[in-house]
C-alpha cells in the first residue's frame, strides 16, 4: 500500500507542475513559433496582380440564304397504291426543283413514312380504310429572294405540306470576327474601369480566351439556285434581321 500511494502522489505532482507550465505560458503575451510547413502555404503574387473580365460582342445581319422542308402527303386504299403516287408527285417536285436551278446535292429525302388510316366501326373495332405515305424534302442552298418562287412553284407540283424555314448568312464569318473585336474591346473597357476602381492600372494583355460560338447562322456550302422564272404569285418569305454574337474571357496585368 505504501507504494502504490507514492507512486500516486509522484503522479499528483507531476500533473501540478504541468499545468503550472501551461497556466504559466498562457497568461503571457508570447506569439507561438509557426513552422517553416505552415508558412509556405501562401498565394502566388504574381496571380493576385491580375484582372480576368468577360465579355461579348455583338453584330446585326440579314440572312440571305434559306432551307425549306416541306412534304408530298398521298393516301389510297392500299399501300402500294399511295406509294406509287407519292413516287410520281415526288418526283414532280424534284423536276420542278431542277428546272428552277437548284443543284440536285442541295436536294434530301430527310424522311418517308407510311403508315394506315383506320376508321371506327362500332361492330367491328377500328379498321383500316387505308394508307397514307409522306415524303419530306429538304431543299438548301436557297437565296432568300429565290425561296418564295420555289415554294409557290413546288406547290403547283406536288408538295401539300410545309414543314419549316431555317435562315443562314453567307457573311456569318466576317460578322462574326466583327463581334469578337467588339468583344475584346469591350473587355479592355471593363478591365481598365475595374483596375483603376482598385487604383491600378492596366499593364499588358496576358490572355484570350474564346467562347461558345453558336453556329447556327452559318451558311456554309456554295451551291445556290442559279435562275428561276418568275412564279404568278411568289410565297412571301421575310427573314428578318438575326444577331451574330462573340464571347471572350480576358486576362490583363495590372499594378
Amino acid at each position: 500500500m505504501r507504494n502504490i500511494k507514492k507512486t500516486t502522489l509522484g503522479i499528483g505532482i507531476t500533473v501540478l507542475i504541468l499545468s503550472s507550465a501551461i497556466l504559466t505560458a498562457c497568461g503571457t503575451n508570447e506569439i507561438p513559433t509557426i513552422s517553416p510547413q505552415t508558412q509556405s502555404i501562401a498565394s502566388d503574387p504574381a496571380a493576385s496582380n491580375t484582372i480576368t473580365v468577360s465579355s461579348s460582342g455583338k453584330v446585326t445581319a440579314i440572312p440571305d440564304m434559306a432551307e425549306i422542308t416541306f412534304s408530298i402527303n398521298t393516301e389510297d386504299k392500299d399501300a402500294k397504291s399511295a406509294q406509287e403516287k407519292n413516287s410520281r408527285e415526288s418526283q414532280q417536285v424534284v423536276d420542278k426543283l431542277k428546272e428552277l436551278g437548284v443543284d440536285e446535292k442541295s436536294i434530301k429525302t430527310s424522311n418517308y413514312d407510311i403508315y394506315p388510316q383506320y376508321d371506327y366501326d362500332a361492330e367491328g373495332g377500328n379498321r383500316i380504310a387505308g394508307y397514307t405515305v409522306d415524303t419530306t424534302l429538304t431543299v438548301s442552298d436557297l437565296k432568300i429572294e429565290e425561296a418564295g418562287n420555289v415554294i409557290s412553284q413546288c406547290v403547283d407540283a406536288g408538295i401539300n405540306s410545309m414543314n419549316n424555314i431555317t435562315y443562314s448568312c453567307s457573311g456569318y464569318d466576317d460578322a462574326y470576327n466583327e463581334a469578337l473585336k467588339e468583344a475584346v474591346a469591350n473587355a479592355d473597357i471593363k478591365a481598365r474601369a475595374l483596375a483603376e476602381a482598385s487604383g491600378n492600372k492596366i499593364i499588358e494583355l496576358k490572355n484570350i480566351t474564346e467562347g461558345y460560338q453558336d453556329y447556327s447562322l452559318q451558311y456554309r456550302s456554295q451551291s445556290v439556285v442559279k435562275n428561276s422564272p418568275e412564279a404568278a404569285s411568289d410565297a412571301v418569305i421575310m427573314p428578318g434581321e438575326s444577331d451574330i454574337e462573340a464571347n471572350v474571357t480576358v486576362t490583363y496585368s495590372i499594378g
